[in-house]
């Protein structure tokens, strides 16, 4: 059937499908181009002929078909081949049983009889097998970007766990030192260790407050991508194909702020910088 129907756009001339058709009086179609360089190369001022029936002409008009070009356009923008050679579908429409294709633009499945094809002109439209293989594929990236996030984020999470003891253990350290100095220097000094304790409990505060919130943060962030991850495994473990291609346009949708995730990597420098203690000029004041 799509044969027979392909083959009458198509021009006898070029064999391809009709650009511009026009007819000159015999019900015989050609492009204007093919019919116009066929009588090119006959005699200047002699009759035209039709290349179908051998029908000649002494001055034919060349009349465009709108009809016929409307038909070449609606066939040439949606994939009727595809959509009657098409195997039957095993998960039929409500109504009655139809091919059943998917639309890759709108991530839908597309019933040829009852859809309207003209919402899906210019959009990719493909088989469910085709349409299954290449969203199993696309999913299956996906799932390796996030699993790539997730062991980026962990690693980024075990980094400021690991800074934040060493951060409580500096401060302990260097709270004793400064405290023993100071004591040795009484009254002398008495004001001097008093600013610059609550300079280290000032700054201890701020580092340990920084990092409580990148923790909690990237905490966060993990919990959405295994989230993401989960999701995307439910939908690899569906085994119908009707089933796993129904629910993909949600899917996708509830995926972009999974995906949106930034990569833990970035981290890495600014928590490396902040990480450990600088000292303070003159920490000691000169005291042995």
């Amino acid at each position: 059937m799509a044969c027979s129907l392909k083959d009458e756009l198509l021009c006898s001339i070029c064999l391809s499908i009709y650009q511009d058709p026009v007819s000159f009086g015999c019900e015989h179609y050609f492009c204007r181009k093919c019919i116009t360089e066929h009588w090119s190369r006959q005699e200047p001022h002699g009759t035209r002929d039709c290349p179908e029936c051998r029908r000649t002409f002494t001055d034919p008009l060349l009349s465009p078909s709108l009809k016929l070009s409307n038909i070449v356009e609606r066939y040439s923008a949606f994939p009727l081949d595809a959509i009657l050679n098409a195997q039957r579908s095993s998960y039929p429409c409500k109504d009655h049983e139809k091919v059943k294709l998917f639309c890759l633009t709108d991530k839908s499945l597309v019933c040829f009889f009852c859809d309207e094809p003209a919402l899906h002109e210019q959009h990719q439209v493909t088989t469910i097998d085709e349409a299954y293989e290449e969203i199993q594929r696309e999913m299956k990236e996906q799932l390796a970007t996030l699993q790539d996030s997730e062991r980026g984020h962990t690693e980024a999470l075990q980094l400021l766990q690991r800074q934040l003891t060493e951060t409580k253990s500096s401060a302990k350290s260097l709270r004793a030192t400064i405290g023993d100095a100071f004591e040795r220097l009484h009254r002398f000094l008495r004001e001097r260790q008093k600013s610059m304790l609550e300079e280290l409990e000032m700054d201890t505060a701020r580092k340990l407050a920084d990092i409580e919130h990148k923790i909690q943060r990237y905490s966060q962030q993990l919990r959405d991508v295994k989230e993401g991850i989960q999701i995307l495994q439910e939908r690899l473990n569906e085994t119908g194909r009707h089933d796993f291609l129904e629910g993909v346009a949600v899917t996708s949708e509830r995926l972009k702020r999974y995906l949106r995730v930034v990569d833990p990597a970035l981290c890495y420098s600014h928590t490396k910088e902040d990480s450990g203690w600088r000292p303070y000029p003159n920490q000691n004041n000169g005291v042995q």
